[in-house]
């Protein structure tokens, strides 16, 4: 990737930064909260807070009460952010790429909120992170994406592909796994890292694949 598709896309992530920041800083947005039973709720509603995931801060209106609904009962939630930004998070285990020291198992994590990227077949998740840098490196500007699959029938999303923009430089890993071997021509574009199927390319990927599966539904 050239330097200014890489700026082009530091930019891009920038302003979609800046547009999650709205929806985290612990301030009500319209929201609609679906449950696993079917329930839907209406309502204004926070981001979760990362120290404590375990429920959602709502109202049903900007006078009422704030109320906390525990995030086990629910599916997802739908914020609508400014300029018709909508984002959708749903709540689950997850396995990182990287295997427990000496185990030969990857680690599996309590469940945490995921943002939806791709809905279908395979459901494609992220979670950002910003490092918080010291010393020498306290200038460096860098976010990190770890981008996470799941089918239905799947008890934990897997980590699929790690995205890191730092300084102006792309860096990033595909992990092949399973998900894509019933669907032999983008599995060996994969393989093969061809242009439009590296860690960089994974929502396109995912959606091709979503569409390819559908030939057979």
């Amino acid at each position: 990737m050239n330097q200014i598709a890489v700026s082009i896309r530091l930019i891009f992530l920038f302003i979609l930064f800046c547009v999650k920041s709205h929806a985290q800083n612990n301030t009500f947005n319209n929201a609609l909260i679906i449950k696993h039973d079917g329930t839907q709720i209406e309502c204004l509603a926070r981001y979760p807070d990362m120290s404590d995931s375990k429920a959602i801060r709502y109202k049903l209106d900007k006078n009422s009460k704030t109320q906390r609904m525990k995030s086990n009962d629910i599916k997802t939630v739908r914020y609508l952010l400014r300029n018709n930004k909508v984002i959708e998070i749903e709540y689950h285990r997850y396995v990182s790429f990287f295997e427990m020291r000496g185990t030969g198992r990857k680690n599996v994590f309590a469940p945490e909120w995921l943002e939806v990227l791709v809905r279908g077949h395979l459901m494609l998740y992220v979670i950002e992170e910003i490092p918080l840098n010291s010393g020498r490196q306290r200038k460096t500007k860098s976010i990190q994406y770890h981008y996470y699959c799941k089918k239905e029938n799947e008890e934990f999303a897997s980590e699929i592909a790690y995205v890191l923009y730092k300084s102006g430089f792309l860096i990033y890993r595909m992990e092949e796994g399973d998900y894509f071997t019933n669907a032999p021509d983008i599995a060996k574009k994969i393989e093969n890292r061809e242009e439009g199927y590296t860690a960089k390319d994974i929502i396109s990927i995912v959606e091709e694949y979503n569409s390819f599966w559908k030939t057979f539904e």
